[in-house]
C-alpha cells in the first residue's frame, strides 16, 4: 500500500478543501442516476429479450385488454398496456398477464397503443393470439417480445451520459484522495507547503527521474470503452440480426451495422494501443537537468527498442499549459490556455540494441513552474516525442516537472530547435500543404481543395453518424427533440466537412499589397485586396488542432492585419508552431511586412 508523506514538521495531514465535497455532492445523483437506469431499466431488458429468443410460440386466448393512459403532473401522457390470456401447455391452463418486456409506462413511439389496440382487437374478435412461453417454466408467458431499440438506445443514453459524467468526477476524486493530494483549497494555485524545497520528489511518478509516459492510461481508457461498448452492442447484433434480416427491417439492420461497425472500431483501436505497448515497451524519460530548468534548460532522454538506423526523425515539443477546472457554479467545463511552446527535432543515437532520442530546449525565465495538478487553477508542463518516420509509429506525451533552478544540461548541448534537419522537415510540411512561388519582391501561395483530405473526410464521417442517429431516433418515435438536435448538428458538420474538404485559396502578397481569393467547388466565393500602406503586419493565430496518438499538434493561420481591425488569411492548416513560424519568415522576408506579436 502507498505510504502518504508527513510534513517535514510532522503536521498531520490537512483536511480536504470543501469545494471538493462540494464537487463530490453534485456528482453523486449523477454517478446514481446513470446506475440506476441501466440497473433497472437497460439490464433488465437486455437480460429478458437475450433469454426470451429460446421461449417457444403458444396460441392463446385473450381474456382482457385495455391501453391505460397515464397522466404526468407536467401534462406529459405515458401509455401501457394491461392484459390477461390464457393458453394451454401439455394439456395444462396457465393464464399470463405480461404484456411486452418494457412493463413501465412511455410515450416513446407508438409501440404501446399498437400493442394495446392489437391485443383489444384480438379480445372483441375472440381471435387467437401468438404468445411465448417459457418452454422450462410454462407458467412464465409474454405477449410481445419485441426489444424496442429506440427506447432501449434512450435509455442507455441517458445512463451513460449522467453515470459516465458522475462516475469519473467520483473516480477522479477518489484517486487524489487515496494519493493524498487533495489538501489545496480550490483555486489555490501554489504548490503545498509540505513539499519542501524539492516538490518535485514528493510526486512518486517524478522521484526516481524515470518517467512514464501516459500510455498506460491510453491503454486502459481503449479497453474500457471496447467492451463496454461491445458488452451491450454485439449480444444485441448478434440476437437480433436474423429475426431483422428475415423481416427486411432496414432500419434496425442500419442501427445493427452502425452498432457493429463503431464497435469493432473500438476494438481495433484497443488493440492498435496495445501492439503499439507492446512494440516500444514501458518508454521513460530521463531528465538533464533534474528537474527541467525555467531560465535554463530543460534536456532529456529516452531509449527505444527501436533498431538505428540514418534518417530516423523525431519531432519533439515541450509545453507550459495553465489548466483551470470548472467550478461547478455555472462552468463545469475544464479550461486549457497554452502559454509557451517549443518544438524541435531530437538526437538520435545507437544505444545498446535500440537508439537513445534526445533533445534539449532553453526554458525562458518568466515561464510559471509545475504545480499541483489538483488545485483548480494550476500550471502544467509536458512533453510530446513523435516520430515522422514512415512505418515507425511513435507517439508518447509525459508530465515533467520544471522549475525555476537555472540549471543547465551537462551532456546536451545542440538545441532542438535549431536542429540542422528541422528546416528541411518542415519545408517538407509546408510544400505537403501548399503550393509556394517564388516573385520578385513577394510569393504566391496556392492552397488547393482537398489539401486535408483524410481530415475532411473524417469529419464527413462523424456529420453522417450524428445526422443518422438523429433520423434513426426519429423513426424509432425518440421525442422529436433528438432528432431536430442530432440532425441539425450533423448537418452543420457535413457543411463544415464538405466546404473543408472543397475550398481552394489563392494567396498573392508582395511589396505592392496583397490579394486573395476563396473558391468553393470552382466558383469564387469571396475576394480581397489591400494596398500596401493598409497592411499593419503578418500574425499568426491559433486556430483548431490535430491529434495523433500521444501528440496533439495545434494548427496555424497566417494573417494580414490591416488598418482599421480588418484581417485577411493568407495561409490555413499549418500544422505545428514550428512549420507556422517558417512560413512566416518565408513570406516575410520576401514581401517586407512586419511580423507582429504572436506564438
Amino acid at each position: 500500500m502507498r505510504q502518504r508523506r508527513a510534513s517535514p514538521e510532522g503536521t498531520s495531514r490537512q483536511k480536504m478543501p470543501g469545494g471538493v465535497w462540494v464537487l463530490a455532492l453534485f456528482a453523486l445523483p449523477f454517478a446514481a442516476a446513470g446506475v440506476a437506469i441501466f440497473v433497472l431499466m437497460v439490464a433488465p431488458a437486455i437480460y429478458d429479450w437475450a433469454r426470451m429468443q429460446s421461449w417457444q410460440p403458444v396460441s392463446a386466448q385473450v381474456e382482457s385488454a385495455t391501453l391505460q393512459s397515464h397522466h404526468g403532473s407536467k401534462g406529459g401522457t405515458t401509455h401501457s398496456v394491461a392484459v390477461r390470456y390464457r393458453y394451454e401447455v401439455a394439456g395444462v391452463t396457465y393464464t399470463g398477464q405480461r404484456a411486452a418486456i418494457h412493463e413501465r409506462a412511455d410515450n416513446i413511439g407508438s409501440f404501446q397503443e399498437q400493442l394495446g389496440r392489437r391485443l383489444k382487437s384480438a379480445q372483441h374478435t375472440g381471435t387467437p393470439v401468438q404468445v411465448w412461453v417459457n418452454p422450462e417454466r410454462p407458467a412464465e408467458s409474454i405477449a410481445d417480445r419485441s426489444l424496442r431499440p429506440g427506447l432501449l438506445g434512450l435509455a442507455l443514453g441517458m445512463s451513460l451520459l449522467a453515470g459516465g459524467f458522475g462516475l469519473v468526477v467520483l473516480t477522479k476524486i477518489v484517486r487524489a484522495v487515496w494519493r493524498g493530494t487533495l489538501t489545496e483549497p480550490p483555486g489555490q494555485a501554489t504548490t503545498r507547503s509540505d513539499e519542501g524545497p524539492a516538490p518535485w520528489l514528493h510526486r512518486a511518478e517524478w522521484a526516481d527521474n524515470s518517467i512514464r509516459s501516459d500510455q498506460r492510461e491510453t491503454l486502459k481508457t481503449a479497453w474500457v470503452i471496447a467492451l463496454v461498448w461491445n458488452a451491450v452492442a454485439m449480444p444485441l447484433m448478434v440476437l437480433k440480426l436474423p429475426a431483422a434480416w428475415a423481416r427486411g427491417s432496414w432500419v434496425s439492420l442500419g442501427a445493427m451495422a452502425f452498432f457493429g461497425v463503431l464497435g469493432t472500431c473500438l476494438l481495433v483501436w484497443a488493440v492498435r494501443a496495445t501492439f503499439d505497448a507492446r512494440r516500444f515497451g514501458d518508454a521513460r524519460l530521463v531528465l538533464d537537468p533534474f528537474p527541467g530548468a525555467i531560465g535554463g534548460h530543460f534536456g532529456a532522454t529516452l531509449a527505444l527498442p527501436v533498431a538505428y538506423a540514418p534518417g530516423l526523425v523525431f519531432v519533439t515539443r515541450l509545453l507550459c499549459t495553465r489548466y483551470e477546472k470548472g467550478s461547478g457554479r455555472g462552468n463545469d467545463e475544464d479550461n486549457e490556455h497554452e502559454l509557451w511552446r517549443a518544438e524541435g527535432m531530437a538526437q538520435v543515437q545507437p544505444h545498446g540494441n535500440g537508439v537513445a532520442v534526445s533533445f534539449r530546449f532553453d526554458v525562458p525565465a518568466h515561464l510559471p513552474a509545475s504545480q499541483d495538478p489538483v488545485a483548480q487553477e494550476h500550471h502544467g508542463w509536458r512533453v510530446e516525442v513523435q516520430s515522422t518516420t514512415p512505418g515507425l509509429k511513435f507517439a508518447r506525451g509525459f508530465g515533467v516537472p520544471v522549475y525555476a533552478t537555472g540549471a543547465i544540461s551537462s551532456r546536451l548541448s545542440a538545441d532542438a530547435t535549431q536542429h540542422p534537419g528541422l528546416h528541411a522537415l518542415m519545408s517538407q510540411e509546408l510544400s505537403d500543404l501548399a503550393s509556394v512561388q517564388a516573385l520578385p519582391g513577394g510569393v504566391e501561395l496556392y492552397f488547393a481543395a482537398g489539401r486535408r483530405w483524410a481530415a475532411s473526410l473524417m469529419v464527413l464521417v462523424f456529420g453522417a453518424i450524428f445526422a443518422g442517429a438523429g433520423w434513426f431516433a426519429g423513426k424509432q418515435g425518440a421525442p422529436m427533440l433528438f432528432p431536430i438536435v442530432f440532425c441539425g448538428a450533423g448537418g452543420a458538420i457535413l457543411l463544415g466537412g464538405l466546404y473543408e474538404l472543397a475550398n481552394s485559396l489563392r494567396v498573392h502578397i508582395d511589396r505592392q499589397g496583397l490579394w486573395t481569393e476563396r473558391r468553393v467547388l470552382g466558383f469564387v466565393m469571396a475576394r480581397h485586396q489591400a494596398r500596401a500602406e493598409q497592411v499593419v503586419g503578418l500574425r499568426l493565430k491559433e486556430g483548431g488542432g490535430t491529434r495523433s496518438g500521444a501528440s496533439s499538434v495545434p494548427n496555424y493561420r497566417l494573417v494580414a492585419e490591416l488598418q482599421g481591425g480588418g484581417r485577411v488569411t493568407l495561409a490555413e492548416g499549418v500544422r505545428g508552431l514550428a512549420a507556422a513560424r517558417e512560413l512566416m519568415q518565408m513570406v516575410q522576408s520576401r514581401s517586407g511586412y512586419t511580423a507582429l506579436d504572436g506564438p
